[in-house]
């Protein structure tokens, strides 16, 4: 009977678990990290840094196969790990940090579909350092980054809405 009530219980914390709004983990790139995300429709994509600093990208071509598609160049410079994660409808978007310091970002122009050119978010990080990217669900549907700031602190940048604008640093 023991045995029954523990499985149950365990069971249930999990479910509870589960159905409670937090936030999806952090699609994080370190230094040097590889980061893959989904695509609206379950295809893997994987992001990472090239040694000619601009980032690359690879994906699946049917949902849940290989990433099979061979290497591209998304362009830009990255003096950071890439964060990467998904909008509210669908599309992807990745971070890091450009020559000058800022925080630049690229978003899918539809889900699955071409992408933007890159664009600042301002703020100054540290060199050589993560990004982090995830998706916060309860508050609507929207986009936080956490970055490591020149001074050490780590630093946070908000959607102000979902698939929308940004906030100021904090």
């Amino acid at each position: 009977m023991r045995k029954v009530v523990s499985r149950a219980l365990l069971a249930a914390a999990l479910l509870v678990t589960a159905l409670v709004a937090v936030p999806a983990p952090a699609f994080a790139g370190g230094w040097g990290a590889t980061v893959t995300e989904y695509n609206a429709d379950g295809r893997a994509e994987r992001f990472w840094v090239g040694s000619d600093g601009a980032v690359w990208h690879a994906w699946a071509s049917t949902p849940g196969g290989p990433i099979n598609s061979g290497n591209y160049s998304l362009g830009g410079h990255v003096t950071s790990g890439v964060g990467v994660t998904r909008n509210q409808d669908g599309r992807l978007e990745i971070f890091g940090r450009a020559d000058g310091g800022d925080l630049n970002h690229k978003w899918q122009l539809s889900p699955g579909g071409s992408w933007s050119g890159w664009a600042s978010l301002g703020g100054q990080l540290r060199p050589r350092t993560g990004v982090y990217a995830d998706y916060f669900s309860r508050n609507g549907g929207t986009i936080r980054v956490k970055v490591t700031g020149v001074d050490g602190r780590t630093r946070y940048k908000w959607q102000l809405a979902p698939n929308c604008c940004w906030g100021d640093w904090v």
